[in-house]
């Protein structure tokens, strides 16, 4: 018996029925099919709250679900939504799948009415909806209206996200949808996705889906390479399996694709909130190192004293209104972080003020001290009041040689930090560029600071020039 085929208007308010019956996609094959909700898909509908972070895997469904979902919404309701992307390409995409939820939705021989359809926006006069479609190339895209649905697609990837979002939200209250694969601990949707993770009843709703959710992804061990199927696991193949009830030919899959992956899997195909965000992007200090290493770095102890016997030195990095001066302090005999001074938008002898009182009470030995643009007055101005300041010439290369330094000193020679959120969300920005000479410079990802960076590898660098009795 044939099922019978019923009308959109009827089905309206059951979304996964919409989408079975009147929504078409290509799958995987590019073969043309219904969609069908997958359990990515499923889950993500049952948990969405209006203010939705999805950190996910390459290709799980949750962009077709969304644009499903905007298009069944424009069709049978008034709504204005607004869709972008990271990339012209991913941007063409979404018109595409907009085109074939149209041109596929019918009952009998009767489609929704269509106005409008050029390369950004579609209206559907019946209901008085549109849908704008864009890359998020620029802070302006998406001010001037209001909006009742946005979908920001790897979000993680954008420019400037939160200008570009803040902008989009200006009027209204729109249901936001926020989805990425990871790229590194840093940038907005980082920011948001942590807060998430770390905040109980927050604005925010965080779901992760990691690789496993698509049961697809495995590999048998008939004409695979004996590389790949060896039956020992290794410590975190043995984790997986006994956390997620993971099968062998999901681990030949997972061997088969971290070999053809190599650091970037875990962008690709993230297993853990956390731990995602630290082993994938560019972060100079930690692209592949896993959060329990990181929070061992960050574990020097708050609320010390002074230490009668112990060598204390100091880095300065200036900064006044767009950026900080930061002034990180270390205890050279415990090999720690002790205290961070970080003030900005002061009068320069209020500054010096409260670095002088930093000094005296930590007895310092010596203070590293920036001697670039403001810094050499500054200079100047604390020898005359009586402090053992050391100059540091920043260029490319020197920057260079005492970031590595620190980075042997965090990661070889158990040197510990405090965690403090901003010194640890500029470690995580710190990243390493190619420039188009083919130069290699060390700065903070995209308007990022990297303040208290340079102050503790400065503060570094003057420990080992002072065992070293250069100054």
């Amino acid at each position: 018996m044939i099922e019978a085929l019923p009308s959109p208007v009827r089905v309206a308010n059951s979304p996964e029925l919409f989408a079975k019956h009147f929504l078409k996609i290509l799958d995987k094959n590019k073969k043309l099919r219904p969609l069908v909700w997958n359990r990515v898909q499923r889950d993500l509908h049952s948990k969405r709250t209006g203010r939705d972070l999805i950190l996910k895997f390459r290709q799980g469904g949750v962009s077709t679900y969304i644009q499903g979902e905007i298009f069944r919404r424009s069709v049978t309701k008034t709504t204005t939504s607004i869709s972008l992307t990271h990339h012209s390409d991913l941007t063409d995409k979404f018109r595409l799948m907009q085109d074939r939820f149209y041109n596929n939705c019918k009952f009998g021989d009767i489609q929704p009415e269509r106005k409008y359809a050029n390369a950004s926006l579609t209206t559907y006069p019946e209901f008085d909806s549109s849908c704008m479609i864009g890359t998020a190339g620029n802070v302006s895209i998406g001010r001037g209206d209001t909006y009742s649905d946005l979908h920001g697609s790897e979000v993680a990837f954008w420019p400037d996200a939160k200008s570009i979002l803040s902008g989009a939200m200006q009027g209204g209250n729109p249901d936001i949808m926020l989805e990425s694969t990871p790229n590194g601990a840093m940038g907005y949707f980082y920011e948001l996705c942590n807060e998430a993770m770390h905040t109980v009843g927050g604005v925010w709703t965080l779901h992760f889906y990691a690789w496993w959710w698509d049961d697809s992804y495995r590999m048998s061990v008939e004409g695979t390479s004996e590389k790949f199927t060896n039956p020992k696991l290794d410590d975190e193949e043995k984790e997986l399996v006994a956390k997620h009830n993971l099968d062998f030919e999901q681990i030949i899959w997972r061997r088969y694709k971290k070999a053809e992956l190599k650091e970037e899997f875990f962008q690709e195909y993230p297993e853990d909130p956390a731990t995602c965000f630290l082993t994938s992007g560019n972060s100079y200090f930690f692209t592949g190192i896993t959060i329990d290493k990181v929070n061992k770095i960050f574990s020097a102890p708050k609320d010390v004293n002074y230490i009668e016997g112990h060598e204390y030195f100091a880095g300065l990095d200036w900064g006044q209104s767009a950026d900080f001066t930061a002034m990180p302090i270390l205890d050279a005999t415990a090999k720690r972080q002790v205290a961070l001074l970080h003030i900005n938008k002061l009068q320069w002898k209020e500054m010096r003020k409260r670095i002088k009182n930093e000094y005296d009470r930590w007895h310092i030995k010596a203070l590293g001290c920036e001697m670039n643009s403001i810094g050499s007055v500054n200079f100047e101005a604390l020898h005359d009041d009586g402090l053992n300041v050391i100059p540091f010439d920043t260029t490319n290369e020197t920057k260079g040689d005492i970031c590595s330094d620190l980075y042997e000193a965090i990661h070889t020679n158990g040197w510990l930090l405090q965690d403090d959120p901003i010194l640890r969300h500029e470690m995580h920005n710190f990243v390493s560029v190619q420039l188009p000479s083919g130069i290699w410079r060390l700065q903070a990802s995209g308007e990022g600071h990297d303040d208290t960076v340079m102050g503790l590898a400065i503060a570094k660098w003057t420990v080992l020039a002072s065992r070293m009795q250069l100054f």
